[in-house]
């Protein structure tokens, strides 16, 4: 009895470093959850344009009178873009204004993919 118990202390004694390793590389890769894809709602044209999968940044715009909800779409740079359409942008302006994260990427084929960052 007592080898049995010595012998399933050290089988957990070396699943816990294991585990721990498994969660620290877990953790050290960002993950982030697709919530929508949509397109760009009044695109302005920049030079260069984003290349596709580039990682662009998410703001909320408060001082928008017509679109309270309004949430630009802008380069790493702070390049303006457009803005997300007002009806996919409703739910989350008002996960951003309660300290959510996300960014979004272009497609291939120009849609605007969303991701809230977890």
């Amino acid at each position: 009895m007592k080898r049995r118990l010595l012998l399933g202390g050290l089988a957990l004694a070396g699943a816990v470093p294991a585990a721990m390793a498994a969660a620290r590389a877990t953790a050290a890769r960002p993950v982030a959850l697709e919530v929508l894809t949509t397109h760009l709602a009044n695109p302005e044209h920049v030079s260069p344009a984003p290349a596709p999968g580039q990682r662009l940044r998410l703001r909320r715009e408060l001082n928008r009178r017509f679109d309270p909800a309004a949430v630009a779409v802008e380069t790493a740079a702070g390049q303006h873009l457009g803005y997300l359409p007002p009806v996919q942008a409703g739910v989350l302006s008002r996960l951003l204004d309660n300290g959510a994260t996300g960014h979004a990427q272009l497609t291939d084929q120009g849609r605007l993919r969303v991701f809230l960052d977890t």
